[in-house]
């Protein structure tokens, strides 16, 4: 995990990271290849290719991030106690935070200017180019207006009610007679705000629950296909290969073995 301190007050992450170790810091993760999923609290939002999400407050309560295999993807760090004026002809960042404020998170598709960005900063990463990186990276947080989703907090309301009632799939109508809301509002904000139609939502959330029990269960397979909801092992094992990148026993052998090396490492360590 490349790390880059762009300036005193922003930091350029190359793939993945952990929220657990960052602090007071406004977040812009931009996707280039898989899928993330950001919890934040009980509602979870989707990250995928070519988007972009914006946090204002990463160490939000119960906040965490999880990957697919297959993501690849940059992400600014913001201290959120910005000072830095050595640029501020070219960057306000008064104005950038201001924007940001509106919302307290949200996902943008990138346009071809922004990806294309994105796309420089990627190659150009390991090269040794801070300059180059630098003058990107404030062409391209200057890039986007932040809109605001008006019925913002019915969404997440039914996002978290999908969650909660994972085992029911609810069809479009049902949601939107019970939420009062019109069906043609309720497709076009909710993937707005989460990052995915109404309709793979469920999927996704049943995926990375199922690789998080792989991750910290002892459960084979076959039992975590049934407590996510697949009776159908091979429907789940191709609804899983879909979300993250790869197939549930691969998934599982390659987190055992990353836990066995990691714990080979410590116990080394603590022989010196």
């Amino acid at each position: 995990m490349p790390e880059y301190q762009l300036f005193p007050d922003i930091k350029l992450i190359i793939g993945k990271y952990d929220t657990t170790s960052v602090m007071n810091a406004a977040v812009v993760n931009f996707c280039i290849s898989g899928m993330c999923e950001y919890s934040v609290g009980q509602q979870y939002y989707y990250l995928k290719a070519d988007n972009c999400i914006v946090l204002q407050n990463v160490n939000f309560p119960g906040t965490g991030i999880s990957y697919s295999y297959d993501y690849r993807g940059i992400t600014l760090l913001i201290d959120s106690q910005y000072r830095d004026a050595a640029f501020s002809d070219f960057l306000d960042m008064q104005e950038l935070f201001r924007k940001m404020s509106r919302r307290e998170r949200c996902i943008l598709s990138a346009d071809e200017k922004m990806r294309m960005l994105f796309s420089d900063i990627y190659k150009e990463h390991n090269s040794s180019k801070a300059a180059v990186l630098r003058i990107k990276v404030l062409e391209l947080l200057n890039e986007r207006e932040i809109a605001v989703c008006a019925q913002q907090g019915l969404i997440e309301q039914i996002g978290e009610f999908i969650c909660r009632n994972t085992s029911d799939h609810y069809t479009i109508s049902e949601l939107s007679e019970m939420f009062r809301i019109n069906p043609t509002t309720l497709k076009s904000m909710f993937r707005q705000v989460f990052g995915s139609p109404v309709y793979s939502y469920t999927k996704y959330r049943e995926m990375f629950r199922a690789a998080e029990l792989m991750c910290t269960s002892d459960m084979r397979i076959i039992d975590i296909a049934e407590e996510v909801g697949y009776c159908n092992p091979s429907k789940f094992s191709g609804a899983f290969r879909e979300v993250m990148g790869v197939n549930p026993k691969y998934y599982q052998m390659e987190h055992k073995k990353l836990y066995a090396d990691r714990n080979c490492l410590i116990s080394e360590n603590l022989t010196y």
